[in-house]
């Protein structure tokens, strides 16, 4: 019994020796040698001349697919690909077998955490089908479609014509290359309207019970049932009757053949017609696996977008009810980069089990469309059936999922659309869905929510802001403006905060309500943030210049700011451009930013290191940890405004806002009262002894060229005073 020789060819130590143990399984596999990388691997198949080659796609120095072309052009070898890829998979997978290569593997299926027997079976199973079959025709036949296969099959057949008639000695190497490409050569012409046979050689057909003593002499419709005979005599007559070549494709007995019809003239008549047919059975196999591939998620197994319109257009052509429900897993991405990728491709599988489990007792359709995204259309005959189906959604991926040590809590975010009432495009009916996601997503998640006009209406606006928001920092339409900061016991202005607005000349003034949101999902806010910290620090140093007091400036950081590598790199640079000194830069964090408290320490140590205040903003509203308050440098502790409005005849903020205080006192730290508006409030505030505020009471946020006359008040009453 022969020995297939086989070349494993992988990066990675563990797997080349996962497959080789793979391969030990089948005694008619050997592993002749290892290769760690592409470039490796051409100089192993020159040195091994292996048989079989497996070839890991993610390698470095000539990744798989790279060294698969070099392979096929210099030293063609039977290869199999594998790969780890879980998105895009049909497409690199697609681009293997357009290459040469002969199969497609995931190693994840593969290699399964619990060893799977069939699947390795299969896996060896079909190394050896792809050592039965010859590379000439392989490549082309295979894998480059029915066109090529036309024109690779002329080629062969006239360099075989070529040899039979120009040399005789030849007619044992014809024999042996159709015996190699397991074809079938016919020769025959027509004699009283039938066609007989001349020649038959090959073991195409001989499982078929069609060996050539039964074949030569004998009519067409003799040797084939009558069915097929029916279907090949046109093709024959038309090669006959013709100089053209003609190419058919049949069925019989559950296995598929192509035959290439091309008339030999003599003396300028067509004497015969010589015929060659090949077995594609497992090119119709490799095709529908392709297909498969192109139109399903090779990790979960569902169908994808592909298949979504038309099921669409067929319900919309039935004139069913039916929704699009599109489900949106909700931190996803934190769980994928918290725990791995591996991890998080398990969970996707969990999650499409679920969805699948869900369908059994409604006539449901489930794809995946984006990472975390799955679409399901469901047909469905009332409103209650429909939200009883969304509420098992939601209770079915509630569900913990133990994977390894962990236990995985996930929730989704779901919007619904309705086919008719909400549209009868199908793009329109998925769009709407996914807007409906997303605003169930923007209300916190764990929700269905359905498509309706308010919610498009509230998209929109959001798509508008994020659109303008894009090119709002190059056109010059934000703007600061300034809130003074005054010390209660000396009537003096220590600091400003500043705080950003946009005027958008389509939009008109945005609330940052709306727009830092947007800003910080989208990654604007690095440069935003910056122009703000570069516009404070600026306008701060002007004012000093011009004579006014020198105060603190004060920044509102973002978490996204707050945790950029290189924000106090940043902030030097500007201080030096800007001249401005760093004790006269404060920055504003929030409690939700030091929830990392290690990261939040260093952070805040290596601007106090640098010169910088600090102040928290928005105390009481967030999460700190009263123990770990002490260990922050911070020099000002903002109270939230919604604790200081109407501590007057308000006993419970009032009670809360005195604790704050307090605390402060205790800790050493200077407390700022914000959304001061009235005299009742700021005297409570003075006999709680709150050193500083900051409301509507002294100044409303102001444009810069207002804060000299805010100098200038300041400075009258402190002398009136005195």
């Amino acid at each position: 019994m022969r020995k297939y020789r086989v070349l494993i060819v992988d990066d990675s130590i563990v797997m080349r020796n996962r497959i080789a143990t793979l391969f030990e399984q089948d005694e008619q596999f050997t592993v002749v040698g290892f290769a760690v990388n592409g470039a490796n691997a051409l100089d192993k198949i020159v040195e091994l001349q292996p048989d079989l080659v497996t070839l890991d796609v993610e390698m470095p120095e000539l990744d798989g697919l790279a060294a698969l072309r070099q392979i096929m052009t210099f030293h063609p070898v039977p290869v199999i690909m594998l790969s780890s890829c879980t998105e895009e998979c049909s497409n690199v997978a697609l681009q293997a077998l357009e290459l040469g290569a002969m199969d497609f593997f995931q190693k994840e299926t593969l290699f399964q955490r619990t060893q799977n027997a069939l699947i390795e079976e299969e896996f060896l199973l079909r190394c050896k089908t792809a050592m039965r079959k010859k590379l000439f025709l392989r490549n082309e036949t295979s894998m480059l479609g029915k066109e090529q296969s036309i024109k690779i099959h002329l080629e062969m057949l006239t360099f075989l014509l070529k040899m039979e008639e120009d040399m005789l000695h030849f007619h044992d190497e014809l024999q042996d290359q159709i015996k190699q490409q397991n074809g079938l050569l016919v020769k025959f012409h027509q004699e009283n309207h039938k066609f007989i046979y001349t020649t038959w050689q090959g073991s195409l057909f001989d499982r078929l019970g069609i060996k050539e003593r039964n074949a030569v002499g004998k009519d067409l419709f003799a040797i084939f049932p009558k069915d097929k005979a029916n279907f090949m005599a046109p093709y024959y007559q038309a090669a006959w009757d013709n100089e053209e070549v003609i190419d058919f494709e049949t069925e019989w007995h559950g296995y598929y053949y192509l035959t290439v019809l091309r008339p030999i003239r003599r003396d300028g008549v067509i004497t015969e017609v010589i015929s060659l047919t090949v077995d594609i059975t497992e090119s119709r196999s490799m095709e529908e696996r392709i297909r498969y591939l192109i139109h399903h998620d090779p990790l979960t197994g569902l169908p994808n977008r592909h298949g979504l319109s038309k099921w669409i257009e067929d319900a919309i052509a039935q004139q069913e009810r039916f929704a699009v429900v599109f489900v949106n897993l909700d931190h996803f991405k934190l769980a994928n980069e918290t725990l791995g990728h591996d991890t998080g491709d398990r969970i996707l599988q969990v999650m499409a089990r679920r969805l699948k489990n869900s369908t059994m007792i409604k006539e449901v359709s489930v794809f995946r469309v984006g990472s975390d995204e799955f679409i399901g259309l469901v047909k469905h005959h009332s409103l209650a059936e429909l939200e009883a189906f969304a509420h098992t959604i939601v209770q079915s991926i509630n569900q913990p999922i133990r994977i390894q040590d962990h236990e995985i809590y996930m929730s989704p975010s779901i919007g619904i659309s309705q086919y008719p009432q909400d549209d009868m495009d199908p793009d329109n009916l998925i769009r709407f869905a996914d807007i409906a996601m997303k605003y169930a997503k923007e209300l916190g998640g764990n929700q269905v929510q359905y498509f309706n006009s308010q919610i498009y209406a509230k998209i929109e606006r959001r798509i508008k802001i994020e659109k303008h928001l894009r090119k709002a920092l190059e056109k010059n339409e934000f703007i600061l403006v300034y809130q003074p900061q005054v010390n209660l016991l000396e009537n003096q202005i220590i600091g400003f905060e500043s705080l950003i607005r946009w005027e958008s000349p389509e939009l008109g003034r945005v609330s940052p309500l709306e727009f830092i949101p947007i800003a910080e999902e989208t990654g604007l806010i690095y440069p935003i943030g910056k122009w703000v910290l570069r516009e404070a620090c600026s306008q701060n140093k002007s004012w000093q210049e011009l004579g006014f007091p020198k105060v603190s400036m004060a920044v509102n950081l973002s978490s996204k700011q707050f945790y950029e590598q290189s924000l106090k790199d940043q902030i030097n640079s500007i201080l030096q451009e800007t001249g401005l000194e760093p004790q006269y830069l404060e920055l504003e964090i929030t409690e939700s930013m030091t929830m990392d408290v290690q990261v939040a320490l260093t952070t805040l140590n290596s601007f106090r290191n640098m010169g910088l205040k600090i102040a928290m903003d928005d105390f009481g509203t967030g999460y700190s940890s009263l123990s770990y308050l002490k260990e922050f440098p911070i020099h000002h502790l903002k109270i939230d405004q919604s604790f200081v409005k109407d501590i007057s005849v308000n006993p419970t903020n009032a009670a809360i806002v005195n604790t704050i205080i307090a605390l402060a006192r205790n800790l050493k730290l200077v407390v700022i009262a914000e959304g001061v508006e009235n005299e009742d409030d700021l005297k409570i505030l003075q006999e709680f002894n709150c050193d500083t505020v900051q409301g509507y009471l002294f100044s409303r946020p102001v444009e810069a060229i207002e804060v000299p006359e805010i100098f200038d008040r300041f400075a009258c009453n402190r002398i009136a005073n005195t």
